[in-house]
């Protein structure tokens, strides 16, 4: 998803108000146009505070909201705002950087590229080109990848200051490895550039700059704490959804993947339960029932059994694989859920009484969002009719029953437009999201804070 012009242009309009000084990193040259990916941006330490009360501004001002904050490593930040409308959705993903560590390494000082950062014509303040050069060529190594795209930005940069890119270029790789850069970028050789990626990033890591003692291990508790608060307060999401077959739920999930797949780091989708096998970044239709009732239900001890086992699925799955997925920053969303079995256990050949199925529903974790999709009987029977008439009666009253009674449960109706339904959806998952996030960061009114 391209990041949105009018955002950015607000945000470095705000930046520029507050009196905040900052550069941007990589990938600005299509800027405010075009932006591809995340608007990378580095301020020196003492200014860090100052970001999220600016951004926060920066959401309010666009009728946006900001919705998502990783700390992805002691001195980085990646953040999301979005502004969401009946029929459209848009983002700009700010990411920034306070010094330029990856991996327990300081690479690069933040007081340092902001001192010599330059004024770039489209209005906003870049870094110097060797700065940029070098900044990238780390980050690509680093993460051991680089694209024909990305080879080209290290291209650009290079060409515009050459004398100062093989200056540092020396500092951190050996004389016959930094010739073997620059020749790479002189000739536009990008395949010999990409295949020597292991072996350079293996050099830098030897040449990278050591901090002292007391900085290495202010850092490994700086990591820690950060880690401890990833598993405290996961910056992942988990949402399901609920309601008979007709009421929409499987194009309301493929529009609600397409939108938030950018406000998490992954997606992964699961039909009824958390099960390890069956992950996938997009969603996978599950082979229609199209006689959901169609087999008798088993009898008491069949039944509770039966039970038994859905229950302690769901009880696992939620701390082996739900949870890790939240730490790590997943939107994991579930088409129907233990409670689907309170409102249609025909479906799950449930034969005896419903007791039992309610009293272990209340301790099995919930998502942190439930979306009960509402439409009348006569709706229901138009898109299918897999039960008859009064079955869809009894289902509608038996989910609007589970909206009352589960603490996550919101009520759709489904019977309107699609756009109509996702937007609805939507607006009550971005407000769960900027509400983590104001608790998270301890965000105050920040109008008056913008000039700060």
């Amino acid at each position: 998803m391209s990041g949105d012009p009018r955002l950015f242009k607000q945000l470095v309009a705000t930046f520029e108000t507050s009196g905040l000084r900052y550069c941007l990193l990589a990938g600005y040259d299509g800027y405010p146009d075009t932006i591809a990916s995340d608007v990378d941006f580095m301020v020196a330490p003492e200014d860090e505070a100052r970001v999220p009360v600016l951004l926060a501004a920066v959401a309010a001002a666009c009728g946006a909201q900001l919705v998502q904050y990783i700390r992805h490593e002691t001195t980085a930040a990646w953040f999301v705002i979005a502004r969401a409308g009946d029929i459209s959705f848009s983002i700009i993903q700010p990411d920034l950087s306070t010094d330029y560590r990856r991996h327990g390494r300081l690479w690069l000082s933040a007081r340092d590229l902001v001192e010599r950062r330059q004024w770039h014509p489209q209005g906003f303040w870049i870094t110097s080109p060797a700065d940029a050069f070098i900044y990238y060529l780390i980050k690509r190594l680093d993460k051991g990848a680089l694209s024909a795209a990305q080879a080209g930005e290290l291209q650009r940069r290079y060409r515009q200051d050459a004398q100062n890119a093989r200056h540092l270029l020396t500092q951190y790789f050996s004389a016959g490895s930094a010739v073997q850069i620059e020749r790479s970028l002189q000739l536009s050789d990008f395949d010999s550039l990409a295949t020597s990626i292991e072996k350079l990033k293996s050099e830098l890591h030897q040449h990278a700059p050591r901090e002292a003692v007391t900085g290495r291990l202010g850092q490994a508790w700086a990591n820690a704490i950060r880690v401890w608060e990833r598993l405290r307060q996961p910056t992942g999401l988990s949402i399901g959804f609920l309601g008979p077959d007709g009421c929409g739920k499987s194009s309301v999930i493929e529009q609600v993947t397409y939108a938030l797949r950018d406000v998490f780091r992954h997606v992964e989708y699961q039909h009824l339960r958390p099960r390890p096998k069956q992950v996938s970044a997009s969603r996978t239709a599950a082979i229609p029932n199209i006689d959901p009732h169609g087999q008798s239900p088993r009898g008491l001890l069949g039944s509770l059994a039966k039970l038994l086992h859905f229950w302690s699925v769901y009880m696992v799955g939620a701390l082996l694989w739900t949870f890790p997925r939240r730490v790590s920053s997943t939107l994991v969303i579930f088409d129907r859920y233990y409670h689907d079995i309170l409102a249609d256990p025909r479906r799950y050949r449930y034969g005896t009484s419903l007791i039992w199925a309610r009293a272990l529903g209340l301790v099995v974790p919930q998502p942190e969002l439930l979306f009960i999709l509402d439409a009348p009987a006569e709706v229901i029977q138009a898109r299918k009719r897999e039960v008859p008439f009064t079955e869809s009666l009894r289902q509608r009253e038996a989910y609007l029953g589970l909206g009352r009674r589960l603490r996550s449960a919101h009520v759709i109706d489904a019977a309107q437009p699609l756009d109509k339904v996702v937007a609805d959806i939507m607006a009550i998952i971005l407000n769960r999201l900027e509400f983590r996030v104001a608790m998270r960061l301890d965000l105050r009114p920040f109008a008056a804070f913008v000039g700060e």
